[in-house]
Parts: C-alpha cells; structure tokens; sequence
C-alpha cells in the first residue's frame, strides 16, 4: 500500500545555490546529500517543515537530469511515494495501465506516459 509522499524531486542546476535561496526565504534545512555517478548525478534531500523534497544537480555531460535541464530546465522532476511493498504496488500500477521505466531494489519509476503526465518513484525501504 502507498504510504504517502516521501519528496518531490526538482532538476537544479545548482544544489547549493537553491539551498541558500529556500534556506533565507522557507527556511530549508539540509538532511543528506549523496552522488550518484552512475547517474551523473548529485541529490540533496531538504526539508522545509513537515515536507521533504529532493534537489538534483547534474554533474558531467549526459545523464537524465543533466537532459531534462536541457530540455525542460529547472523545475519540477517527479513525485516520490513511500510503498509498504513494492512488488504489489507496481503490480497495481501495471494492473491500471502503468509502465515502469526501471525497477530496482527498493526503488522503480513510471513512464509518464502511462501516469498521467508524472513521473512517480516508489520506494519501500530505500533513502535516497
């Protein structure tokens, strides 16, 4: 069963940058931030009050998010769901005319083509 939001995702083309600017104006606190290389990626995970949201800055050339700025610029990327069980869940999404884009322990993304226009990750036991 979906829990609820664990974050959404925003493409930045700074991580730091965005991070002082909702720091001074939402208070944003920083909580975790981590690279991930195989993705060309760094992420940082803030909070502003009760709500978490996922920062995402490329890094190189290539990568999703390095093209989604690209492409669409900075702004609003997915929408992450915290999942009790994974294996389910995306069984009711693809019961409901779901795809997934990539699956992997703990995590898997939707095409947006099938979810409505959004990009959903669920997680079960997976910090990102």
């Amino acid at each position: 069963m979906i829990k609820g939001i664990n974050h959404v995702g925003i493409a930045v083309k700074s991580i730091d940058e965005t991070l002082a600017f909702l720091s001074k104006v939402a208070g944003a606190t920083e909580l975790i931030r981590r690279s991930f290389p195989d993705l060309g990626q760094t992420s940082c995970i803030i909070s502003i009050g009760n709500s978490r949201y996922e920062l995402m800055e490329p890094f190189g050339k290539g990568g999703v998010i390095h093209n989604f700025l690209n492409t669409k610029g900075e702004g609003f990327h997915h929408i992450s769901l915290d999942s009790d069980d994974l294996d389910r869940d995306c069984a009711l999404f693809e019961e409901n005319g779901v795809k997934f884009v990539m699956k992997a322990k703990g995590i898997a993304f939707t095409s947006p083509k099938t979810s409505g226009g959004i990009l959903y990750e669920i997680t079960s036991g997976f910090e990102t």
